[in-house]
């Protein structure tokens, strides 16, 4: 790793071309930063278990007892609403000898027990009982499940392994009248689709973060409803930002769409926003339903994904909302099957010798502002 700059990770000529841009043209993120395990081992410690993670939506833990788990590297992580209405997110070990508490999964549960000993959890992860015996000396009461940090914002559940992160709502404003149009803390999940991520974890959240892609691994599916160069930036803020894509101006398709929604399928608003809650969610948001993608990490080239949706009440009312969001499950599957293709031949070729630094074309310019970002998390 050579430079003088940024923790030494970058050139001068690097964050050069990043910040500013050479001859007119603003640089990407240098290859290596997509497979050097040096690299992520530092992204890690500096950035990645600083920032606010998304890990779901508030409708998955909904009633009191109601928890999934997911794992962020070797951490097994909980989140349960208590009987209180809190959430939580506990990290999955017991503290006597060390066993995962939860199974992997979802469920609902009145208290949680270690499959090991039978120490049992309350809901907010304070040790509820010994088996068999108590320990002379010991106190139960300062023997619970760690906990991280854990937001709830619009609806998305945001964990983050720094106990001083600053809050995160204040640093997503710049991206909240989106929210608040739609209502979109309103909306229910009803579609996912998980799945082995073969590349680093930049790829899934740039891929979605730029409309350029369409015209090559959409070309068929999407591009001739919202065309790749149909694009331009929205709003920036200090860990967020925010493009849009509008339908090709085609009198037939518009009709096409209106009579799609008048049989009960749903139609496609003109335009549609791309949302970005730096680093690991990424969104397409409309009036009638979210698609929205999230990184488990766990290594430098491989990571657990989902792709999932959520619909708003309206839709979720509609007399065939059945068959609308079967279809909307499907479409889903197909699109990401080739974003699955994409991402995994971008992991193939960003690690040969010739790489040198890409460039941002004008039609993926919001990267920019994320790459940016990423800079300034890395220098801090």
């Amino acid at each position: 790793m050579t430079g003088s700059n940024i923790a030494g990770l970058f050139t001068d000529e690097e964050i050069l071309g990043i910040r500013e841009g050479i001859d007119g043209v603003k640089r990407a993120i240098p290859s290596r930063f997509y497979h050097d395990e040096a690299i992520y081992h530092y992204e890690v410690e500096h950035l990645l278990r600083k920032n606010w993670l998304c890990v779901g939506r508030w409708d998955r833990v909904e009633h009191t007892g109601d928890y999934f788990t997911v794992r962020m590297w070797q951490e097994s992580i909980v989140i349960v609403r208590d009987n209180e209405g809190a959430l939580h997110a506990l990290v999955n070990v017991c503290q006597h000898r060390y066993t995962q508490v939860v199974g992997d999964g979802c469920g609902n549960s009145k208290f949680f027990t270690c499959p090991y000993h039978s120490w049992t959890y309350n809901l907010d992860g304070s040790l509820r009982g010994v088996a068999l015996a108590e320990l002379p000396g010991f106190d139960k009461d300062k023997c619970s499940m760690p906990k991280l940090r854990i937001e709830e914002w619009q609806g998305f559940i945001f964990i983050n392994f720094d106990s001083e992160a600053k809050p995160l709502a204040p640093q997503v404003e710049a991206v909240n009248p989106h929210f608040e149009e739609y209502k979109v803390s309103e909306y229910r999940e009803r579609n996912a689709v998980g799945y082995e991520a073969n590349w680093n974890w930049k790829f899934s959240f740039e891929t979605g973060y730029e409309g350029y892609h369409h015209c090559g691994l959409h070309r068929d599916r999407i591009n001739n409803i919202v065309p790749g160069n149909n694009t331009r930036p929205l709003d920036f803020g200090e860990t967020c930002g925010s493009y849009t894509m509008w339908m090709k101006d085609d009198p037939a398709l518009k009709e096409k769409m209106e009579q799609r929604e008048k049989d009960g399928y749903l139609g496609r608003d003109p335009s549609a926003k791309f949302i970005g809650i730096y680093p690991n969610l990424i969104m397409f948001l409309n009036s009638k339903q979210v698609t929205y993608i999230i990184t488990q990490h766990q290594k430098v080239d491989f990571n657990y994904a989902s792709t999932r949706q959520a619909f708003s009440p309206e839709v979720l009312a509609l007399p065939q909302a059945e068959k609308a969001i079967a279809e909307q499950d499907q479409s889903m599957r197909d699109t990401q099957d080739e974003d699955t293709y994409g991402c995994t031949m971008l992991q193939k070729g960003v690690s040969s010798r010739t790489n040198s630094t890409g460039v941002i074309h004008p039609l993926e310019q919001q990267l920019n502002h994320y790459h940016n970002w990423y800079l300034d998390q890395l220098n801090q």
